[in-house]
């Protein structure tokens, strides 16, 4: 079984602040494993089903102090969010809301916004709705294998230059003198391929 991991991308602040609370790099980290999705974050843990992914976009410039430090949990929507960084991330929404931002589950959460290093990768992988116009989970329905392999395509029919440009918008340095398959194995999001 494949599993895909998207690390989270730290801004030093936001390091910092949440380090007390348990979140570091290596406890921060989004898996596509099967059909599942899990989300860690120090000790906030959200699992479901991937079926059970209504949408994923990518959303940014977030409020320092709505973010910043532990998972916060949203007021009005009862929305949960794991930020490493203000700019960028993905807000996941589900059919059926997901535990995760307490301990006993008492409170459920329609969406969850994760700032991973690669939105856009994470974001086209579970956003269902860009891949199959049905609302209910079947057979048919593209897998995350599916999913990687076309990405990878995609990745395969850019230029050089726009190879370039998406690194550097996902903060990948010295990209100025890789040739496209090198670019290709950087920004692939299943290095298997």
């Amino acid at each position: 079984m494949d599993v895909v991991e998207f690390p989270f991308r730290f801004h030093p602040a936001f390091a910092l602040a949440a380090r007390p609370f348990g979140v570091r790099p290596e406890s921060a980290v989004v898996r596509l494993r099967g059909d599942d999705l899990s989300v860690d974050f120090g000790p906030w843990h959200v699992r479901t089903p991937l079926a059970n992914v209504r949408a994923a976009t990518v959303t940014g410039g977030y409020s320092w102090p709505k973010v910043i430090g532990p998972a916060h949990l949203s007021l009005k929507d009862r929305g949960l969010t794991f930020a490493t960084n203000p700019d960028e991330g993905v807000c996941i929404s589900f059919d059926e809301p997901v535990r995760g931002g307490d301990p006993m589950g008492f409170v459920r959460h329609p969406a969850l916004t994760v700032t991973v290093a690669d939105p856009a990768a994470l974001a086209e992988l579970l956003d269902r709705s860009a891949h199959d116009d049905q609302r209910t989970h079947t057979p048919d329905e593209p897998s995350v294998e599916d999913l990687l392999v076309e990405a990878h395509d995609d990745l395969r029919s850019m230029t050089a230059a726009e190879l370039r440009d998406r690194a550097r918008q996902r903060g990948i340095t010295g990209v100025s003198r890789k040739s496209k398959a090198e670019l290709v194995g950087l920004l692939d999001p299943d290095p298997s391929n």
